[in-house]
């Protein structure tokens, strides 16, 4: 309903590169989905590499579980296999400005253009009409454990190769 009011858009001020999938967050969440009972619950992808994206993906698997909401997932900077692909060309200039409002983010790299990028490779099966198109994927209510499942074992697959602690 953000097209509609956009007042009802929150902010919760979390600190950059500082989220966890802890009990406050997921317990935010379900806050969130209790209050505004929406259809869909949209999150970042389970194969983003930004920790605050794995951070918020895994919350969300977490409070959507049991519920009644539709757990969608989206891609910011890494593909997913996709089950819907959403033609955005008629909106494009209205996503660059929803894009130009992260001028911290745009100031240490150029995130709209990787953004735009991956919305362009995604309009390749569409037809020539689309220029751009948005990726989401729907899993099966049965599958929010698996997804849960094959993040973590791919967490751990990425901090082995890198040396690091998941």
């Amino acid at each position: 309903g953000y097209d509609r009011d956009a007042s009802a858009l929150r902010f919760w001020g979390l600190p950059d590169r500082a989220l966890a999938p802890d009990a406050a967050l997921v317990e935010r969440i379900r806050q969130a989905l209790q209050a505004q009972g929406p259809q869909w619950l949209l999150a970042p992808s389970p194969f983003e590499v930004h920790p605050d994206h794995r951070a918020v993906c895994l919350a969300a698997i977490a409070a959507a579980a049991g519920g009644q909401v539709t757990l969608g997932f989206y891609e910011i900077g890494q593909p997913l296999m996709p089950s819907l692909l959403v033609d955005i060309t008629s909106v494009l200039a209205l996503k660059q400005q929803a894009l130009d409002c992260f001028p911290s983010q745009l100031a240490s790299q150029r995130y709209d253009e990787h953004i735009l990028g991956l919305n362009r490779y995604r309009a390749y099966t569409l037809g020539p009409a689309v220029s751009h198109a948005e990726a989401y994927w729907f899993p099966d209510r049965d599958d929010a454990g698996e997804t849960q499942r094959v993040y973590r074992a791919l967490q751990g697959l990425l901090a082995r190769r890198l040396g690091v602690a998941p």
